[in-house]
């Protein structure tokens, strides 16, 4: 028995090792390039879950002894070196070094080629090499002898990886062979079979498209970039072939498509031409940017029609059915803008979502248009859970929708018309009569209030909720900044020496040359309460708390305390039109400052603040749509009067 040695390090030959689907490919192109037109991928099976071998057989020409110990004993002395096309079939080669046998590796550690073809003397003899992946730089050639068998390959992979057997035992192993082959099984006639499946690219094609790239690039060279969608999921690829069509290299097609499992295929016979460097153009290569940056132009021209087109044909299907979830036309701009990423969405979501019976698909795409209108950011939830996308899926619609600029106009316009319902219910809360007798300070009016912050102005940020004075001074002293620790931990006390519990704090720091930091501290009232002379002098003693604390005598620092009701009586009221003071404003000092306001002013101070973009979005809000918006955001929270009818 022979023995070849091949004259390069392990080390090197172990790099040229692929992963089991990239293996499987080689050995296929492989038996293509020996001008097989029939090729078969098999497994065996040692168990249930267990692949015992591989095996692919092809019906070539078959390698002689000679060929044989040329081609395993060196790399790059393969008789495709010095050809371009195949020997009897005149078909353009796929590989020329030799690299191919090692792929073989990345499925199992025992390969073996048994391989019949005819020498000089027209008779048919069988060689049978065979290697391991412990000895990659050594082959076992034994004599060769003669047979009647047909000419042809089969190689038979054993001790199968355990990446290996879970790579090639799934479906999706059919559509990757279908999406390599594609352009070579239009352009050749040859079968290819795995586990006895014919892999055939059109069956599994949904739609296919060539777009001309010649005047693009502007040279005068012939360039064209086909694509094709697939109606099962496939790894999405841009494929750079030579000008038949023969897939030299694979790389991301970095375009947006949510909803379309497709591949892409360039033609351009620069790649050919390049050689080993057609391997740098994903480090954008100066030669091949300009052809790969065409494709990537038209594929987004394809599939921006492709899903203007495909969304027109599934909404009036959806609408014909009744599972559309909109009703009759568009009353306004937003609602016209939600409909149309509803669509986006649900066009990207429609593999699964038209799977599904009837009545299931109504419900997906009911599901999608709530998140939609209630929380945007619920939306992957409803998509992984309801309408099972997949997480690249799921990435990909994320990216889509932050690119979108109806995504940015719709959040902001649910964001603004629910602020002006909101500022309706609150104005029925707090003075229909019902209502307001039986809404509670603490319980719901604060907690409804901690959820609102933005009605005491857009620049604040909610710091603390119902926090002991003392925790609420512990976080000013950290946003400030400064490593700075409270002296001592006694609760901080009024005059009469009760401890302080604010009920809304907020905070605005304000970042300018003198690092200024203002603080909100808001003291709410029951609607049915009058604010007094006794209710003015609580918040008054927050304020004279903070003001005699040295912990808190910093010249960067001011605060604001409020007082809000419904009524102000006639002592409050005079006190908060002082002439020498701005309105509302009872008490002033250097650090900090004592606000009375009505609730009327703050509505309507927030509703000034939202008027313009209220009339530019021409959205009015009622009553009705107040009550609703708090149903829906704060029910648990609301008193009996307002709550939901049940019957």
């Amino acid at each position: 028995m022979a023995r070849v040695t091949v004259k390069l390090s392990r080390d090197h030959l172990q790099g040229l090792i692929r992963s089991p689907l990239q293996g499987l490919t080689e050995l296929i192109w492989n038996a293509l390039d020996a001008d097989a037109t029939e090729v078969a991928a098999d497994v065996e099976r040692g168990g249930i879950e267990t692949i015992r071998s591989v095996t692919i057989t092809d019906n070539g020409h078959g390698m002689t002894e000679e060929e044989a110990s040329r081609t395993f004993g060196a790399l790059g002395e393969s008789w495709k070196r010095s050809a371009a096309v195949t020997r009897e079939k005149r078909r353009v080669l796929h590989g020329s070094n030799g690299k191919g046998r090692y792929a073989a590796f990345g499925i199992g550690r025992r390969v073996s080629w048994s391989s019949v073809a005819q020498d000089d003397t027209g008779e048919r003899k069988q060689i049978v090499i065979s290697g391991s992946q412990e000895s990659l730089d050594e082959f076992d050639l034994p004599p060769v002898v003669p047979t009647s068998e047909r000419s042809g390959t089969r190689v038979r992979i054993e001790a199968i990886h355990p990446e290996a057997e879970s790579a090639l035992d799934r479906p999706s192993v059919i559509h990757q062979l279908a999406t390599t082959f594609a352009l070579y099984l239009e352009s050749y006639p040859a079968e290819i079979r795995w586990q006895g499946q014919l892999v055939d690219p059109k069956d599994l094609q949904d739609f296919r498209e060539e777009y001309d790239l010649t005047e693009a690039l502007g040279d005068g060279r012939r360039a064209s970039v086909v694509v094709i969608e697939w109606k099962k999921p496939v790894r999405r690829a841009l494929y750079l072939c030579d000008a038949d069509g023969m897939a030299l290299h694979d790389m991301l097609p970095s375009v947006q498509a949510p909803g379309f499992d497709f591949t892409a295929y360039v033609r351009w016979q620069g790649f050919r031409e390049l050689g080993h460097d057609i391997l740098l153009a994903d480090l954008g290569h100066e030669a091949m940017a300009p052809v790969i940056e065409a494709a990537r132009d038209a594929l987004r021209r394809h599939f921006k029609e492709r899903i203007e087109a495909k969304r027109s044909e599934m909404v009036r299907r959806w609408k014909a059915e009744r599972s559309y979830p909109y009703a009759g036309e568009p009353a306004n701009e937003i609602e016209a803008s939600e409909r149309e990423l509803f669509e986006v969405v649900a066009v990207s979501a429609a593999k699964s979502v038209e799977a599904a019976e009837t009545s299931a698909r109504k419900l997906s795409l009911r599901l999608i248009k709530e998140a939609l209108e209630t929380n945007p950011s619920n939306l992957r939830t409803v998509l992984a859970e309801v309408v099972d996308l997949s997480e690249e899926q799921l990435k990909e619609l994320a990216q889509l929708l932050q690119r979108t600029p109806l995504t940015s106009v719709i959040v902001t316009a649910r964001m603004i018309t629910d602020r002006l319902a909101f500022i309706n219910g609150l104005d029925a809360l707090l003075f229909d009569k019902a209502p307001k007798q039986q809404t509670l300070e603490r319980r719901q009016l604060h907690r409804i209030l901690a959820e609102e912050t933005w009605l005491f102005g857009e620049e604040y940020a909610l710091t603390g909720d119902d926090d002991r004075l003392l925790v609420v001074l512990r976080k000013h002293l950290e946003l400030l900044g400064e490593d700075v620790e409270l002296a001592g931990t006694e609760p901080l006390t009024r005059m009469d020496g009760t401890e302080a519990v604010p009920d809304l704090v907020l905070s605005r720091p304000m970042q300018n040359r003198d690092n200024r930091l203002e603080h909100l501290v808001v003291e709410l009232k029951r609607p049915n309460v009058t604010i007094r002379r006794k209710e003015l002098q609580q918040i008054e003693d927050y304020a004279f708390a903070v003001g005699k604390d040295e912990r808190f005598n910093q010249p960067n620092v001011h605060w604001e305390f409020w007082i809000i009701g419904n009524k102000l009586d006639d002592y409050v009221t005079e006190e908060a039109t002082s002439p020498d003071r701005p309105p509302g404003v009872v008490k002033q000092t250097k650090r900090y400052r004592v606000i009375a306001k009505t609730w009327a002013e703050v509505i309507s101070d927030a509703k000034h603040r939202l008027k313009f973009l209220s009339d530019s979005l021409q959205y009015r809000s009622g009553r009705d749509e107040g009550i609703e918006y708090l149903r829906r955001a704060h029910e648990k929270l609301l008193p009996d009067a307002l709550k939901k009818d049940e019957s």
